[in-house]
């Protein structure tokens, strides 16, 4: 007789750059025990597929009625995505493909393009459903994942809800399956509560006699405040709270009439309207089996890999005032060091990886020494990173230990530079031993990310600005003094957690919880106020990172995807050249135009009419450009050579056309014939693109940035006065006498601005700048 089978889901939508642990822990325990089991990541899976071009011709359709439903204020930043899209549809495969092979570490242009077309992809899918904001990490929606009422309500809305509409277009496959009897969701944050009652409203409706379960942390927390029976019991059995690997096996057996032995941590109906709840119980980690990751595409994974995740311990030895992860997770267990060694042997003996990350909570000194020392001395080549904290014993005989057993990253809470800010976290470091661990770390050539944290109650804005100066200091000296161009910061507001001990006991921290909104009974961050130091307002002012792009550049304010840790991580294994957060723009040319030269579309460019007709979008790949101009251009869009007299017949005003001209030319938007005019020595035109001016100071400097591709430069007083002198096309003489700037300062300052496309140079024949032009067929005429 066949042994039941069990589905294992991880829904979207959780780190889509490595697998998640928990599925293949379970599917390791359930195989233990005799249980067929399939492993489902749909996080992937389905992301995987909605950055296809096959899920991107799908969802086209979507993306174009939604111009009609967009408010009047959304609609420009509507239409650039829809300018990209055709582009992206066509690279994005390619692209996906690129960014799963090593071969990309080595090649940082190839990287920035491969993630430029995939950031555009994730535009293009948010686009096609309303109030959706997709990246690679979590996203939003017009549903709030902190009300039961929206969850339910976009689980049975395939329209609306980007999960719903995958499943619709892609089934979760093997639900036919007779010997189905069991699917398991794990839900560990709240980014994934919709996409799992989503599956489960699926499993529902094609099979209502398969029992559905949940577990995970976000289930721990969530089932914790319930009294009575839930509405989500409408899709889902029962729900497992704390730790599954006794619990699971336990339900199974229970359903299958093999053993009712209690079941830790379940809690189900008692069929009057009340909840049945049975005392969890605590897992000994030292008798778990290694990870099981059959089933699961490893190949399909946003980076190299695969990444494998493991642990070294489970949930956490410390109690910090900010945390809640003791609530969730029991109390604090170690694995001892060699068996977590033979889980990363059997690992990559069974799948070829080479690269691990443990997902602890945090990793002990006991973990790191004896990791550390058991990789040496059993000669394993692989390389790994994990998260500690500071503290006096990281020293530089560990820290050369860790470098020399693989270790090519290591996460640090820092949280604040400041002691007295520590002592109020309950954090239990000392800022003495903050930066002798850094100088063993760094001398010993191991990468650091530092977690900061700004607005804990009662801190002060002196105290926050201390450690935002602190962090950046000490990737100046990671890269300048250590040679170590590999460490990274992460600096957020303090988020009040409602089972953390400042949620928990407000009054002890000088904080005032402000309720959730009505109906939001899934909250568990609050808005509060403080008596004293920095106000809620203020942390996010302090992390806002200022100005960025323009609001109408919908595409260029994507997650950067090699913001991933995975991907820190691996280009250090890699000793890499780390690439460039944007499509470098191709040098400016500078084209020789007269009135008979013949221009076109450059190939590859793509180009849409504003739906108001007032105006063509232009998406130009080579720089990851959108450029808008006048509805005059309009005769270019059949791809074929005009001579520019024809075109110029179609304008009023000769200024405006020249500056667009050039502004094409200079972002490789069009290709002329012959490359060259008259031959003639005509003085050099300056053309300014259009940027925004952002971050002012009082020296005259700032910041420039362009929406048409989200390139940012700063720039002095001199240079933002040439910018604007160029608004409008001036020579290089008139450029000198107004801005009183001798040759010597002129000629390297415009360089450096045309070297950072904030102006143009091109030479114009004098004949393009009065009105009316003779037909380029008259000037043939010998």
């Amino acid at each position: 007789m066949r042994q039941p089978r069990i589905l294992l889901v991880n829904p979207p939508i959780w780190n889509v750059y490595a697998p998640h642990l928990a599925v293949p822990l379970l599917a390791a325990v359930m195989r233990r025990h005799g249980w067929q089991v399939s492993s489902l990541d749909l996080s992937i899976e389905q992301t995987d597929w909605l950055l296809s071009a096959e899920g991107l011709r799908a969802l086209l359709p979507k993306a174009q009625r939604r111009l009609g439903e967009t408010a009047p204020d959304e609609r420009r930043a509507h239409e650039e995505i829809l300018a990209v899209f055709d582009d992206t549809v066509a690279r994005i495969d390619s692209a996906r493909a690129a960014l799963k092979s090593r071969d990309i570490l080595t090649d940082p242009l190839a990287f920035t393009d491969a993630a430029t077309v995939v950031r555009n992809g994730l535009a293009c899918v948010s686009a096609s459903f309303p109030g959706l904001n997709f990246d690679l990490r979590g996203n939003f929606s017009c549903f709030s994942h902190r009300r039961s009422e929206s969850v339910l309500e976009a689980a049975g809305s395939a329209d609306r809800n980007v999960y719903g509409w995958a499943l619709e277009h892609r089934p979760i496959p093997g639900l036919d399956d007779s010997d189905l009897a069991v699917v398991g969701i794990s839900v560990s944050a709240d980014t994934q509560l919709i996409a799992a009652l989503t599956v489960a409203r699926h499993v529902k409706r094609r099979r209502p006699d398969v029992h559905v379960v949940m577990g995970g942390n976000l289930t721990t927390r969530m089932v914790s405040r319930w009294q009575e029976e839930h509405p989500f019991f409408a899709y889902v059995d029962s729900f497992v709270s704390y730790e599954g690997e006794d619990a699971l096996p336990a339900l199974c057996d229970r359903i299958t009439g093999a053993d009712h032995r209690p079941v830790p941590g379940l809690l189900e109906r008692d069929g009057r309207g009340g909840l049945l709840r049975t005392p969890a119980a605590m897992v000994d980690v030292s008798d778990l089996p290694t990870p099981d990751f059959d089933g699961l595409p490893l190949d399909r994974y946003f980076a190299p890999g695969p990444v494998l995740p493991l642990q070294a311990s489970r949930s956490c030895a410390w109690d910090c005032a900010f945390c809640s992860i003791p609530f969730a997770s029991n109390k604090f267990r170690i694995r001892r060091a060699d068996q977590v060694v033979h889980d990363m042997a059997a690992l990559a003996a069974k799948y070829g990886s080479d690269t691990f990350m443990f997902v602890d909570e945090i990793m002990t000194l006991t973990s790191l020494r004896g990791v550390s020392r058991q990789l040496i001395d059993g000669g394993h080549d692989f390389s790994w990173y994990g998260e500690t904290r500071f503290s006096k014993g990281l020293d530089d005989e560990l820290a050369k230990a860790l470098r020399d057993s693989g270790c090519r990253r290591l996460d640090l809470g820092l949280e604040s530079y400041n002691q007295r800010v520590l002592d109020l976290m309950r954090k239990g470091t000392k800022v003495a031993d903050i930066e002798p661990s850094l100088q063993a770390l760094l001398g010993n050539k191991v990468p650091v990310h530092l977690f900061c944290m700004t607005g804990f109650p009662g801190e002060t804005e002196e105290e926050a600005l201390r450690t935002q100066e602190f962090a950046a200091e000490t990737l100046r000296r990671s890269t300048e003094e250590f040679s170590v161009p590999y460490s990274t910061a992460a600096n957020g507001p303090f988020i009040l957690d409602v089972l953390s001990p400042v949620g928990e006991r407000p009054d002890l921290f000088g904080v005032e919880l402000i309720p959730p909104g009505e109906g939001e009974d899934l909250a568990f961050d609050l808005d509060y106020t403080v008596s004293e130091g920095l106000t809620q307002q203020d942390a996010v002012r302090l992390t806002s990172g200022g100005p960025g792009a323009a609001a109408g550049a919908a595409f260029h304010q994507g997650t950067w995807i090699g913001d991933a840790e995975e991907w820190s991580f691996l280009w250090a294994m890699a000793e890499a050249e780390l690439p460039a957060r944007r499509v470098a723009a191709p040098a400016a040319p500078c084209p020789d135009v007269d009135a008979v030269t013949m221009m076109r579309l450059a190939d590859g460019v793509r180009a849409r009419t504003s739906a108001t007709g007032r105006g063509i979008l232009l998406h130009v790949p080579s720089g990851d450009a959108l450029l808008s101009v006048p509805q005059d251009w309009h005769p270019l869009l059949d791809g074929r050579f005009h001579a520019v007299a024809d075109l110029w017949e179609n304008f009023a005003s000769s200024g405006p056309a020249a500056t667009t001209l050039v502004r094409l030319a200079a972002h490789g938007a069009v290709t002329f014939e012959p490359a060259a005019g008259s031959g003639e020595d005509h003085p050099l035109w300056y053309a300014a693109h259009p940027h925004e001016v952002t971050d002012s100071r009082a020296d005259g400097s700032c910041l420039l940035t362009s929406p048409e591709t989200g390139n940012r430069v700063r720039v002095s007083a001199a240079g933002r006065l040439l910018w604007l002198l160029a608004a409008g096309g001036a020579t290089a003489s008139d450029l000198s006498a107004r801005s009183r700037l001798r040759e010597q300062q002129l000629r390297p300052l415009l360089e450096d601005l045309i070297r950072h496309h904030v102006i143009a140079v091109a030479s114009l024949h004098p004949e393009l700048l009065g009105l009316p032009l003779p037909t380029a067929a008259a000037q043939r005429v010998p």
